[in-house]
């Protein structure tokens, strides 16, 4: 195991030599793959109704939440720590239940003892051996090999990962922000759903993974292969690889300017985004094609890699504040494709804020031909809701004054 993760590590770094940001890369491809083959097995043996676990034992996501946040946090703070971590998850569940959490710690060492969870090519397993030149190499292959001990974590040591994950967040210094499960209906129903962790600096998104297990690499052929990773940093493009091979290809947001000529990507749950809202604004784009719906931040990948030129995420409540790791590694990827994301209100997503986005109201992300047109329906629809909630309100406290008259009247006709 150890070998093999030297390996993704090192190819990793090979691939971006000159990056700033050579090491996390390392590291966070392997946190997020690692990652990514537990969510898939609690899927198998719990979701698929299989023998492992039963849905008495607790919900399945929550399962794979634990257990997906304890393995990147462990990674994350072996080489990185003074790192701190903002994630969704604590432990105090898993305290109060002995039982879950020695199911959660099983997969957890199962993942961790698995060669087979991180795909290497062959220049990288040469690599590992010592032909790599670049920062951070050496680093990394010497905390990952072990003399060959066989790495296995005790439940204290997971639940102190999980809980590496309490930092508040701010808008000065370095932190990682994950969220091990995005998409937990996806998930569910054996759709989409992502791993996604990013690193935010001084309150700026400059690097990120999406690992998207179950997204087909091409849209177009959803019964081929599926399994996609997505990696940005800041200043240095966005890419994709498949989680069967360490090869990476550069993706760009679609080059269309006739919003015509598109589609949305939004949410399945309407709970998520207002989905009347979204009918609108394609109606005042012209837009024809039916929209495509699926959980998560693989939307932000399909945009990205120029499949659907926009993705909306729609307020349906004043009062809901994004949290920040739903977002952050997104929000990246489209900008660093060439995209165009910001609020609903045009500004850029503030994650300077804490744990969530709370200068901000929804997310439009879109190809950068379209990005005005879009921002203008977008402004016209919520204008226009604006407006008919003011006259709502206009009419409702006409009505309370009607009864309060009438009320009156009626107090005034008994006294005579």
């Amino acid at each position: 195991m150890k070998r093999a993760a030297a390996a993704v590590a090192t190819a990793a770094v090979k691939k971006s030599k000159m990056s700033a940001y050579a090491r996390e890369r390392a590291v966070a491809v392997e946190a997020v793959l690692r990652a990514s083959a537990l969510c898939q097995r609690v899927f198998k043996h719990v979701v698929a109704g299989q023998t492992a676990l039963t849905k008495e034992d607790k919900s399945p996501v929550t399962i794979a939440d634990f257990g997906a946040q304890a393995l990147v946090n462990s990674l994350l703070h072996r080489h990185f720590p003074d790192d701190p971590i903002v994630g969704e998850e604590d432990s105090a569940d898993l305290q109060k239940d002995p039982r879950l959490r020695d199911k959660v710690l099983d997969l957890v060492n199962g993942v961790l003892a698995d060669e087979n969870v991180l795909v290497v090519s062959d220049a990288a397993a040469a690599a590992t051996e010592g032909e790599a030149e670049g920062e951070g190499v050496g680093e990394v292959k010497k905390k990952e090999k072990d003399e060959e001990k066989e790495e296995k974590m005790s439940a204290e040591e997971m639940l102190r990962c999980i809980d590496l994950g309490n930092y508040a967040g701010g808008p000065k210094g370095r932190f990682w922000t994950l969220d091990p499960i995005d998409g937990t209906k996806g998930f569910l129903r054996g759709e989409q759903f992502a791993v996604c962790l990013a690193l935010v600096e001084d309150g700026k998104v400059n690097f990120g993974v999406l690992g998207c297990p179950n997204l087909p690499l091409d849209l177009a052929k959803p019964d081929g292969e599926r399994g996609s990773l997505f990696i940005a940093a800041r200043g240095e493009g966005a890419y994709q690889r498949p989680f069967s091979t360490s090869t990476e290809t550069r993706i760009h947001a679609s080059a269309v300017t006739d919003p015509s000529q598109t589609f949305f990507c939004e949410s399945v749950e309407a709970g998520h985004s207002s989905q009347s809202d979204a009918a609108r604004i394609g109606a005042l784009l012209g837009l024809s094609r039916d929209s495509v719906r699926m959980d998560s931040q693989c939307k932000y990948g399909v945009v990205a890699r120029g499949e659907a030129g926009i993705y909306l995420r729609l307020p349906v409540s004043e009062a809901y504040q994004e949290k920040i790791w739903d977002h952050a590694a997104g929000s990246l990827l489209i900008e660093e494709s060439g995209g165009v994301v910001t609020d609903v209100h045009g500004r850029p997503l503030d994650f300077s804020r804490g744990r969530t986005l709370a200068g901000n109201k929804g997310v439009v992300a879109a190809a950068p031909g379209v990005a005005a047109a879009v921002m203008a329906a977008v402004s016209k629809v919520l204008e226009e809701n604006k407006e008919k909630k003011k006259e709502k309100e206009e009419k409702e406290k006409e009505g309370e004054k009607k009864k309060e008259g009438e009320k009156g009247a009626k107090g005034g006709a008994a006294s005579l």
